[in-house]
């Protein structure tokens, strides 16, 4: 009886850490796979052009950018993998203190491009009446905006500090 119960609680203990290895090799590719796509230099270029754009008001974007299909596309492309950032945290399927190292490590993008669009996303929500557009990069930043709080890093930027957000 014993011996069997040694067994069932040794095989227990084996299943459970074989099954903690898998996952974490499976967030650890995970992990990878979006590094990579952020640390290419074609994502970089595009934050960085993106960024830079200027308009008065959210027609004056529209006509700029909007109405153009390959801006329009930079534009969605940028905005899209930072909002599937917000979809893998928000699932479990990535740590957040991981994507927060990744986003801390220089990138930023997904911070910056939400403080820059926040009022051409909201426009856009009330627009069409889709409150959930962009829901899980808005999700995303929130929770990289309450990690840089838990580890003592300021959460707003001076004016000097946030260059990449004035219009």
């Amino acid at each position: 009886m014993i011996v069997s119960i040694l067994g069932l609680a040794a095989s227990i203990t084996y299943y459970a850490i074989v099954l903690r290895n898998q996952n974490k090799t499976r967030q650890t590719q995970l992990f990878m796979q979006t590094y990579q796509k952020v640390a290419t230099p074609e994502l970089q270029t595009l934050t960085a052009e993106v960024l830079e754009w200027e308009w008065t008001d959210f027609e004056d974007f529209k006509e700029k950018y909007f109405k153009n299909t390959k801006r329009r596309g930079e534009w969605a492309s940028s905005m899209l993998l930072f909002d599937g950032f917000g979809v893998l945290l928000k699932e479990g399927y990535i740590d957040s203190e991981v994507l927060f190292r990744l986003e801390q490590s220089g990138t930023r993008g997904g911070v910056l491009l939400w403080y820059k669009f926040k009022p051409i996303i909201e426009e856009i929500r009330r627009r069409e009446n889709n409150p959930d557009l962009m829901k899980h990069g808005e999700y995303f930043v929130d929770e990289m905006i309450r990690l840089r709080r838990e580890h003592g890093l300021p959460s707003k930027w001076s004016p000097e500090q946030s260059w990449w957000i004035e219009k």
